[in-house]
């Protein structure tokens, strides 16, 4: 298997030094642009705005993509006709993921002039904390609509059900009983668990080599873990991959990588570590110092700017993106179309796409990721009409 891996390897580190180019490229242009935008005329004359991409919207319905009966969704930005609030509650804003989300909704909120107040848990295991600041948003006069990424599933019902009757509710990221929201932005978390299930099953098919894996799912009591687990778990059947640990744990990044310390202490001839984004930003230190970056592979369940940085230098092989920057948008469009009456999609989000070193570039970084810098903002003014 070693030497299988280390192939493998060879081939990924390759696809990211022919990356090197295009990425210079990149940042030569954001700084030519930046000099634009300062009043410093470029030495060429700058090119025509190219046209912003569609986002990859699709419809969902519990683990997959829905029936393909109806023509592509769309979400087109609405004028507000009054000065409208949201409140949005996350789970927590301790990792780029949510940081993420609340960049996007952030931006959209400034872009179509409406107010936004954001409170946070503190993490997945302080339920009571969030009801508490569901408690806030829904008592509070001023606010319009509420949008949650909630921490369990059915744990808020009590609370939702009669606000929903006098105000829309929206489910973001985490999934929500459907009884309780107006509409649900996201995609399945199965959906992430296969697709990494996947990645790894085709490179290690039934009859080849077995392949020992450490698994790193992310909280033990978060219901989003119970779902990218179950979908894991389903793409490795019938292949040579092998589970050889799992390790639950919060997704701050001293947790886990202690977690992977302690895996590799007890594991030490491990062929992956796969798992959460801030386990696999840690794990890449951790793999260097025990000098095992030849024959021991990192694979994330979702991309993070670290994520993101370890895929442009080999350092990690594959992750999987679900847009959080998108989907915080799209909250966003969806709580103000409630608002303004139209008809909402019931499940709706972003496409959900594997990406490697070679492919990672294929898709606009602010549909990933927030702007270096970017610190959360907790309250946005309306500003329309």
């Amino acid at each position: 298997m070693a030497s299988s891996y280390r192939r493998q390897r060879t081939r990924a580190a390759a696809a990211a030094t022919l990356l090197a180019p295009a990425l210079a490229g990149l940042l030569l242009c954001t700084r030519l642009a930046g000099a634009a935008d300062d009043g410093v005329s470029p030495s060429a004359p700058p090119a025509r705005a190219a046209a912003a991409p569609s986002w990859p919207i699709e419809r969902w319905s519990g683990d997959a993509k829905a029936a393909a009966d109806a023509p592509p969704p769309a979400l087109p930005a609405l004028a507000a006709s009054q000065r409208w609030r949201l409140c949005a509650v996350y789970p927590h804003l301790k990792d780029s993921y949510w940081l993420a989300v609340n960049y996007g909704m952030v931006e959209e909120a400034r872009a179509l002039g409406i107010g936004l107040r954001v409170l946070e848990a503190g993490g997945y295991e302080h339920l009571a904390r969030q009801r508490e600041r569901i408690t806030q948003c829904i008592g509070d006069p001023a606010v319009d609509a509420l949008l949650l990424g909630t921490v369990s599933f059915a744990g808020m019902n009590d609370l939702l059900a009669p606000y929903l009757a006098g105000h829309p509710v929206i489910g973001l990221i985490n999934d929500i009983d459907a009884s309780v929201v107006s509409a649900k932005v996201g995609v399945p978390w199965y959906q992430l668990g296969w697709q990494v299930g996947r990645w790894l099953a085709e490179r290690h098919p039934a009859g080849s080599a077995p392949a020992d894996i450490a698994w790193f799912p992310g909280p033990q009591d978060a219901d989003w873990v119970g779902f990218i687990d179950r979908g894991f778990r389903a793409a490795l059947e019938g292949s040579a991959v092998r589970i050889a640990v799992v390790r639950h744990g919060d997704t701050g990044r001293s947790i886990q990588r202690q977690l992977v310390e302690e895996v590799l202490d007890a594991q030490p001839k491990l062929d992956y570590l796969v798992g959460n984004a801030p386990m696999a930003e840690a794990a890449i230190a951790e793999v260097r110092r025990r000098q095992r970056e030849e024959t021991l592979g990192i694979v994330a369940s979702y991309v993070t700017p670290g994520v993101y940085s370890g895929m442009m230098r080999g350092r990690i092989l594959a992750s999987v993106t679900d847009f959080p920057v998108l989907q915080g948008r799209m909250a966003i469009r969806q709580g103000l179309r409630a608002l303004e009456g139209k008809t909402l999609e019931p499940y709706l989000g972003p496409s959900v796409e594997l990406v490697e070193p070679a492919t990672v570039g294929r898709y606009p970084m602010d549909w990933m990721l927030p702007p270096a810098g970017f610190v959360p903002a907790y309250d946005v003014a309306p500003s329309r009409p």
